[in-house]
């Protein structure tokens, strides 16, 4: 029975469309969701990734962080009903979302079949997650579905 689903999110538009169909399954199957996002662990380079620019002290680099990910989390759309959760960790992406299958426990991970570097079909993330992970993982590339 899956109860819980990790959808590990950097808004790129494949994890925008993986959030989109885990929200559909979770509905169906009355399944909450955690929606995680993996920063860098410089404010700076997480910054550049996001191609924000124009930052003139760390405390600004830091504050437009903060204003993006609010800005890109309002931009998720989740069915009326379903339970969701956010969270924000920082760290080697496919690390860290390895870990949170062993913390979250989720019978499923939806994620995007690449992130925000554009170089190959399945990103090194996403073929990391598909070969450690303990649980299915439903691999959603751009134009999948819903």
């Amino acid at each position: 029975m899956i109860r819980r689903i990790l959808v590990p999110i950097d808004f790129s538009a494949q994890s925008l469309e993986a959030a989109k169909i885990a929200g559909a399954l979770a509905k169906q199957l009355d399944a909450r969701m955690r929606f995680l996002t993996v920063l860098d662990v410089s404010d700076l380079r997480a910054a550049l990734k996001a191609q924000l620019h124009g930052f003139r002290s760390d405390a600004e680099v830091h504050r437009a962080l903060l204003r993006w990910i609010r800005g890109q989390f309002a931009q998720v759309r989740v069915p009326p009903g379903v339970p969701f959760t956010h969270a924000i960790k920082r760290g080697i992406a496919d690390a860290e979302i390895l870990h949170a299958i062993h913390t979250y426990r989720p019978q499923i991970v939806v994620m995007g079949s690449r992130g925000l570097a554009h170089r190959i079909p399945v990103g090194s993330n996403t073929a990391s997650v598909l070969r450690n992970s303990p649980v299915p993982v439903l691999v959603c590339p751009l134009g999948s579905g819903l």
